[in-house]
């Protein structure tokens, strides 16, 4: 990398950086600092909510997973994001933001008790963490190949982006962290349509990147450049697609540190309808970024290292001064997901561990000081991962881990929202889910004589759909028995209806659990401010079609799946 390039990375990222420690500090009460007072609007979350999804590891990672499994990919980041956002908005996030919660853990102990709600924590600081690691490696790459430094230079580099981040998250709070993702998603999407011109023109367009496949092997370019053609041996390239779909519904519904921006809308028609941005901007960027990897491995064929496939690109192809563009749109995405991570998993710390089992009687400053302490230490956590991201990739590594742990607490939490089962059956679908994901990773490590369709990665989606909501079924079945079924009033506020009163339901969450009585957590959910189903004036039939985000997701996604599986399959 030339001084240019160096100049460029430090402008785009440096001058955002600089402007969020300026602009957002001060934000002492917890309900600003960790939900921006529910005062975002609907463009600037969608943007944030692109950001947080589309890390470091996105660009790197995709595209060495693409460079193996080709536009399949694009599954996951075309409809399976995009109905993960749905269900989210549409149904998850919805008892939990007009019932006055910080947190989907915090949900979670009023829906199915205390235990479900540690496990939570747990999964979403093992998932995060693991995606922490990812982006330090791949800030690593790139640094270490595209601008030729050496490695304990590299890794010092890395730590330094991670501490800049964390001064203006401790600074102020979720605010900065939104606005400051919607600024860098411009830089993001930028960088990767520029990087994806410049590599196919220098290929010849699409036909030449399907001579070259060829010429490494053929019917590759059948296997790289269709949607349907990557089927790995006893997968059918149905469960394939199933899986990606499933990996990043998951992704959206169970993560806090996506939860927790929805949470901070100023309406419910804000949290909808960010939905639109989000995925509008995620389809063209990993469009770029996914179709990159057929094209490194027309470029670069035999890879050990398949997540070395980016930098290399960017070094072959991008003349100085993009090459810095190309960076600090990668280093962009970094801070998004750093500060993402930062609040999300701090919130999860401080209210759902902290103050509910450790300290009970702080006061709101208090629990805000332990949330800014705690977010370099969360940071530092997914260092823990980057010795096990080797020569098979992030992206496999991360596809083993979330279908056998993130998957069962996803299926428990979409029991909970739409199904009347029992408070006693959260726990027993996360057992039983977590137990079988974690017997099918060690018999494909240990090479345990077991059926692929047990131990697969791919078939892990399925089962740990089906195992954890069969068993919750039965479960509550057997207390039907025994005490009748699950009445109105347990599950009032906590499982989807399409109108509540948020007020009567701020007093019946505060009193709801004994545990709670005179607590930090009991006084804000009470005092927590009530905002409107929509921002503006609407009559009694609901807003103009034109105003409503039913449609156009609904549109978005139809139209994804033409693509995916009629124009590109």
């Amino acid at each position: 990398m030339t001084a240019l390039d160096w100049a460029v990375v430090a402008v785009l990222n440096g001058g955002i950086v600089a402007y969020s420690l300026i602009a957002f500090r001060n934000k002492g009460e917890s309900f600003d600092w960790y939900l921006a007072a529910k005062s975002m609007p609907w463009w600037v979350i969608g943007l944030s909510a692109f950001g947080t999804a589309i890390d470091s590891g996105d660009y790197v990672g995709i595209v060495g997973g693409a460079y193996n499994i080709g536009l399949s990919q694009l599954a996951q980041w075309w409809l399976g994001i995009g109905i993960g956002w749905t269900v989210l908005s549409f149904f998850v996030i919805v008892p939990m933001y007009r019932s006055g919660v910080f947190t989907n853990a915090e949900w979670l102990e009023f829906r199915f008790g205390p235990t479900a709600r540690v496990l939570a924590v747990l999964i979403n600081v093992q998932s995060r963490t693991n995606v922490l690691g990812n982006i330090f490696f791949s800030m690593f790459l790139v640094l270490n190949i595209v601008a030729g430094i050496e490695e304990t230079t590299c890794w010092f580099i890395v730590v330094g982006v991670a501490i800049t981040s964390v001064l203006y998250i401790v600074r102020g709070g979720l605010r900065a962290g939104v606005l400051t993702d919607a600024l860098q998603s411009i830089t993001m999407i930028v960088a990767s349509f520029v990087l994806w011109g410049f590599v196919y023109s220098g290929l010849g367009g699409w036909a030449g990147v399907t001579a070259r496949l060829e010429a490494v092997e053929e019917g590759l370019s059948d296997t790289l450049l269709h949607v349907g053609g990557y089927s790995p041996d006893g997968v059918p390239t149905a469960m394939v697609i199933f899986g990606f779909v499933v990996v990043l519904t998951t992704y959206a519904v169970i993560n806090q540190y996506e939860a927790i921006r929805f949470l901070g809308a100023r309406s419910e028609w804000d949290f909808k309808m960010a939905v639109l941005v989000a995925c509008m901007a995620t389809s063209i960027c990993l469009f770029f970024n996914v179709s990159m990897g057929p094209m490194a491995r027309a470029q670069f064929p035999g890879l050990e290292i398949i997540d070395q496939a980016y930098p290399l690109m960017i070094k072959e192809y991008l003349p100085a001064g993009l090459v810095g563009l190309v960076v600090a749109g990668l280093v962009a995405a970094g801070y998004s997901t750093f500060d993402s991570i930062g609040i999300g998993i701090s919130s999860l710390f401080v209210r759902d561990i902290y103050a509910r089992f450790i300290v009970k009687d702080g006061d709101d400053a208090h629990y805000t000081l332990v949330g800014r302490i705690s977010v370099p230490f969360i940071l530092a956590l997914g260092f823990c991962y980057v010795p096990f991201l080797g020569e098979k990739g992030m992206l496999l590594f991360y596809l083993r881990l979330a279908g056998a742990i993130a998957v069962p607490l996803m299926t428990v939490m979409l029991m909970g929202v739409f199904t009347r089962v029992h408070r006693e059956t959260g726990l027993i679908g996360l057992l039983v889910g977590l137990s079988y994901g974690m017997s099918a990773i060690l018999a494909d490590f240990n090479g345990w004589d077991l059926p692929l369709w047990y131990m697969n990665t791919w078939w892990a989606y399925l089962w740990n759909i089906i195992l954890p909501a069969t068993s919750m079924f039965v479960a509550s079945k057997i207390i039907d028995l025994k005490r009748g079924p699950a009445s109105d009033e347990e599950l009032r506020g906590l499982i989807y209806q399409r109108r509540e009163n948020p007020a009567e339901l701020r007093k019946l969450m505060g009193h709801r659990l004994k545990v709670l009585e005179g607590t930090w957590i009991q006084k804000t959910l009470i005092e927590a401010p009530i905002r409107p189903e929509y921002p503006f004036a609407v009559g009694p039939d609901g807003p103009p079609w034109y105003l409503r985000p039913g449609l156009w997701i609904g549109t978005y996604l139809v139209l994804a799946c033409f693509l995916l599986f009629v124009v590109l399959w």
